[in-house]
């Protein structure tokens, strides 16, 4: 098992000398963990997020309407198992079932043991969460305009393009020349999977503290963003990493 990546980066300048100005929120984040949730390591925390694919594609073939994959059962046996006081997930691409399940199904029958997010604000411990899960009937440029503005951590499952979106694409490119969509870059047989209108949006509008995602195996890590926003972003695929994500949200007490 790998250890988590702890990131501090939000830490304010004057926590050292003021640290009764916030109350600190430590967070754990993972996605694209595809029945491999056993194997992880996952560190203790106050809020658990799990941005998708905890299922694969697979497990929802052949399947009567009555039925749910025997993954999603162990998913959420498995969050029944973790420590947070919050536990919240939404779903990605390979929970093909949930396309055809309401909210209220999948919460009250399926992930008992969480709170799932489905285009949904929460707020947890004076922070405000928001999931917009993997789209099924519609395209997701219709998802993020009810994203409300200002909100503290926002979850996804897609990636913003150009921020940790890059993906093997064999057919790509040659490694020796530039990328065409982003003209500064040679990634070779790597090319972006990300969400143009998901970055404008949140640039323009929406201006998160932290932005979680997956989807995009190939490029987890963090990022923080170099625009005026400044939003601290995190792919937390785990599929090839095994590696969660922690970070620390420091909630300023003076502006509650």
């Amino acid at each position: 098992m790998t250890s988590s990546k702890i990131i501090d980066i939000l830490k304010p300048r004057d926590y050292d000398t003021n640290p009764e100005k916030y109350k600190k929120v430590s967070i754990v984040v993972v996605s694209d963990t595809h029945k491999n949730h056993e194997k992880l390591s996952i560190p203790d925390g106050d809020i658990f997020l799990h941005c998708g694919d905890f299922t694969n594609r697979h497990d929802w073939l052949n399947l009567s309407p009555d039925q749910i994959p025997q993954s999603v059962i162990d998913f959420n046996q498995w969050l029944g198992k973790l420590s947070h006081s919050h536990k919240l997930v939404i779903c990605g691409n390979h929970e093909l079932g949930f396309g055809k399940l309401s909210h209220e199904e999948i919460q009250s029958k399926y992930l008992t043991n969480c709170k799932y997010l489905k285009d949904e604000l929460i707020q947890i411990e004076d922070i405000s969460i928001y999931g917009c899960p993997w789209p099924f009937t519609e395209h997701y440029r219709t998802k993020w305009p009810l994203i409300p503005s200002h909100t503290d951590i926002l979850m996804t499952h897609v990636p913003p393009q150009f921020i940790l979106d890059l993906a093997y694409q064999p057919k790509a490119l040659s490694s020796t020349e530039p990328c065409s969509m982003c003209n500064n870059t040679v990634h070779g047989c790597y090319g972006h999977w990300g969400s143009a209108s998901l970055i404008k949006e949140i640039r323009q509008r929406i201006q998160p503290r932290v932005h979680c995602f997956g989807h995009v195996h190939d490029d987890p890590g963090h990022k923080y963003d170099q625009d005026d926003t400044g939003t601290l972003f995190i792919n937390a695929a785990t599929d090839l990493s095994n590696r969660p994500f922690k970070f620390n949200f420091y909630v300023d007490l003076n502006k509650h």
